[in-house]
């Protein structure tokens, strides 16, 4: 007779559960769950629309530095219209922001259904992509309804309940693409950056029979060619070898865009490669990030502020703002950085190593006003003034991490505590000189 695998395995575990909990206390409980606390920054909301006549739910994704950073702090605000992707792309703002390849930023889905499908009614043009039956693709939502509630309700009640950036970004895949592609070509103002994702087919779609969507995004940016805008479209190749005018949508798009030259123009259409429909969403999203926030500008070397001539946080603060005006909202230096020398801490311990006293204070200041509730940057900064014997300010910055401390890193009091009677004993040597 054969064993009973299922048997055998059922006996196994058994005995050994009955061996864990032999070893253990009589009095305590195996189940007992142990103390647990979020480590993703997401929050739920919901709010109800009087101009769509529904409750919209709302998913929240937040920077990790957000609750530590100063009220100074404003973060650009992503729109994503497919909550499918919502962990996917959260992760990837993540990633690329922790190693300065974007801002850190904000990103909103809806995880529950509208109960319209919010787009413009475009004409197919007899698109190989869709049934051969629609002449226009079937969306029953007016989009300028969800223009009016992205302005006026969810934008202001996400000002309201969080610090959000005058940049805004919508994300839209498949047919949701049609709405930040229309948003680009006739709302120009509601958002300053497009990414419509597997769309090289609605890119041959228009609002009358025959117009195409190149032609009304070629339109609306010669009608303004100075304007800040942002789009980047794209579609995989499994798509393009299933429809050839997908592809041929995709170069005609960006022939056209290659002839527009203004530095305020950050535009890119494209056929990914190796890719399916759905599979090309990650790539693409990173792609238009680096066409958005281009490395050069975003991922610098702080170590060359500090080698040009004149004061570091002085270079560092013209660079910023050159950034802030060609993004239209202020954009701030890296306070801290994970694993790089690129970042106002950074450059602070650099500055200091190198006995430039005043410049290392200067940049550590900034990093106290940067991170109100860091006992390490005021500790930092006290031993900077330590270090140019400014003694009676180094004890005072070196009492407000003590009393941060208490607040925010208790696992360190005894540090901070010593540091401060170090200091104190040079305060009170001074004075009996």
């Amino acid at each position: 007779m054969k064993p009973n695998h299922t048997n055998l395995s059922f006996i196994l575990a058994l005995f050994l559960l009955q061996s864990v909990l032999g070893q253990m206390p009589r009095n305590q409980d195996p189940y007992v769950k142990a103390k647990s606390k979020p480590i993703a920054y997401i929050e739920q909301h919901s709010l109800d629309s009087r101009i769509l006549g529904q409750n919209v739910a709302l998913d929240v994704y937040l920077p990790e530095t957000y609750n530590e950073a100063s009220d100074r702090h404003t973060y650009p605000l992503i729109i994503l219209l497919e909550n499918e992707f919502f962990y996917q792309i959260t992760g990837v703002v993540k990633h690329l922001s922790s190693v300065s390849s974007m801002p850190e930023a904000i990103v909103v889905s809806f995880p529950n259904d509208f109960e319209k499908f919010y787009a413009p009614k475009v004409y197919t043009n007899d698109s190989d992509f869709w049934p051969k039956s629609w002449k226009q693709m079937p969306f029953d939502g007016a989009p300028d309804t969800f223009a009016k509630f992205l302005r006026e309700e969810l934008f202001t009640y996400l000002k309201t309940n969080y610090r959000t950036a005058d940049y805004k970004m919508i994300v839209g895949t498949s047919p949701t693409s049609t709405f930040p592609l229309h948003a680009f070509s006739k709302i120009p103002d509601l958002f300053q950056a497009h990414v419509a994702i597997a769309a090289g087919d609605i890119l041959g779609m228009g609002y009358l029979p025959g117009e195409t969507f190149i032609d009304v995004i070629t339109k609306s940016i010669k009608s303004n060619p100075n304007r800040r805008a942002h789009l980047y479209v794209t579609s995989a190749d499994e798509d393009t070898n299933h429809d050839s005018e997908i592809g041929k949508n995709l170069i005609a798009l960006e022939k056209q865009l290659s002839t527009f030259t203004s530095k305020n123009l950050k535009l890119k259409a494209e056929v990914f490669t190796n890719e399916s429909h759905y599979g090309v969403v990650l790539p693409a999203f990173i792609a238009a990030m680096e066409t958005f926030f281009p490395k050069k500008k975003w991922n610098l070397d702080f170590g060359d502020f500090e080698k040009q001539s004149g004061n570091t946080l002085d270079n560092i603060d013209a660079y910023y703002a050159g950034l802030s005006k060609e993004y239209g909202y202020d954009v701030l230096p890296k306070a801290d950085r994970w694993n790089s020398g690129s970042s106002l801490r950074a450059s602070a311990n650099r500055l200091l190593r190198q006995k430039r006293f005043e410049e290392s204070i200067a940049v550590y200041k900034r990093l106290v006003e940067y991170c109100p509730k860091s006992a390490e940057a005021l500790s930092s900064l006290a031993s900077a003034l330590e270090a140019n014997k400014n003694y009676a300010e180094a004890l005072t910055a070196q009492k407000k991490a003590f009393l941060l401390a208490k607040q925010y890193d208790t696992n360190h009091l005894k540090y901070y505590k010593e540091n401060m009677e170090k200091i104190a004993s040079k305060v009170a040597n001074q004075k009996t000189e």
